[in-house]
């Protein structure tokens, strides 16, 4: 995968205190507590509002939570930073709010997927508390336009090979199409919160949505990938709309999160909890340890020797400590 250059970040600097939150906020009776930030789809340069206040509702009514629905400025008036600007302004007047993060749930469609995932890596880069989770639906992860399915399924979608490169043209605006945040596939992804991501298996974007969901399970992050048979894009305005709005209260509220630290074979085994929240593990396979985050970054450390087969393990001291099958303790430190 390629990392973002130097050059790749285009939110270079914390937003201004003053930043406008634009949009609608939108309450399904019985929702309560947290939020759902509602980033519209459009190819970048349409809205409709109305319909996007009725999706707002169907979200907060799936997920039990009131919903704001985001009013990014739209290109090619406004390209490629603007929008992202407005969403991670409306996270942040969120967060101000007193919401906590955790509470807080992202959740685009289309462009406005895209808008989530690149948010996303932006509010990891940044630091501090991110999102209790985030729902991409149909989303453009690669604007380079590699994806096998963008030729197998032309002619099946709604959406063709030419309308995705006039899309790119809008929205890129001379940024590098092979560069994070913009097109999210090349962003560092570690640390990204729980994520759910749907897509249609007719979709040319079918391979954007599994490609990126591949690339976040290697990277640790908990991802949900789910394929609606036959699906063009914008199927979830559909009937079978219905469907993924349940799917997604269901995944909510399912106390469960899969988190990948490393190959099955390593074996990880024995769990240590430090002062700082994070968990140590051992790799009891592969002759190592390692430790994850409570933003979920991972960190492996290897032992001296490949035999070592690390047993039980304990964080003290700014240290991991594992007992060793060769008869002997190993100190790594950890915190400096």
């Amino acid at each position: 995968m390629r990392r973002a250059g130097r050059g790749a970040a285009l939110i270079a600097a914390p937003l201004p205190a003053d930043a406008e939150v634009r949009g609608d906020r939108v309450r399904a009776p019985g929702a309560r507590g947290g939020a759902v930030i509602y980033v519209h789809g459009g190819g970048f340069t349409d809205t409709m509002p109305e319909d996007e206040r009725l999706m707002a509702y169907r979200l907060s009514k799936a997920t039990g939570r009131p919903a704001l629905r985001v009013d990014y400025r739209l290109a090619p008036t406004h390209p490629c930073p603007a929008a992202l600007e407005d969403v991670l302004a409306a996270w942040r007047g969120v967060l101000d709010e007193g919401v906590p993060a955790s509470q807080i749930v992202l959740v685009g469609e289309s462009a406005g997927a895209t808008w989530v995932l690149s948010a996303l890596l932006e509010i990891a880069r940044a630091g501090g508390p991110r999102p209790g989770a985030a729902v991409a639906v149909s989303p453009i992860t690669d604007f380079a336009l590699t994806g096998a399915s963008l030729s197998a399924d032309d002619g099946k979608d709604v959406l063709s090979h030419a309308v995705l490169g006039s899309i790119a043209d809008r929205y890129l605006a001379g940024a590098d199409a092979q560069e994070a945040p913009q097109s999210p596939l090349y962003g560092e992804l570690r640390g990204l919160p729980p994520l759910l991501i749907a897509v249609g298996t007719d979709e040319m974007l079918l391979d954007d949505a599994r490609r990126f969901a591949e690339a976040a399970d290697a990277a640790g992050v908990s991802v949900r990938l789910e394929e609606y048979e036959y699906m063009p894009h914008g199927f979830h305005l559909s009937e079978r709309g219905e469907v993924l709005l349940d799917r997604i209260g269901r995944w909510l509220a399912d106390p469960v999160r899969e988190f990948t630290v490393s190959d099955p074979d390593a074996g990880p085994y024995a769990l240590a909890h430090g002062p700082d929240g994070a968990l140590g593990f051992t790799e009891w396979g592969r002759g190592g340890v390692g430790r994850i985050t409570t933003d979920g970054r991972i960190t492996t450390y290897d032992l001296p020797r490949s035999d070592s087969e690390p047993h039980g393990i304990v964080q003290h001291d700014c240290a991991l400590w594992c007992a060793l099958e060769t008869g002997s303790l190993a100190r790594i430190e950890v915190l400096r």
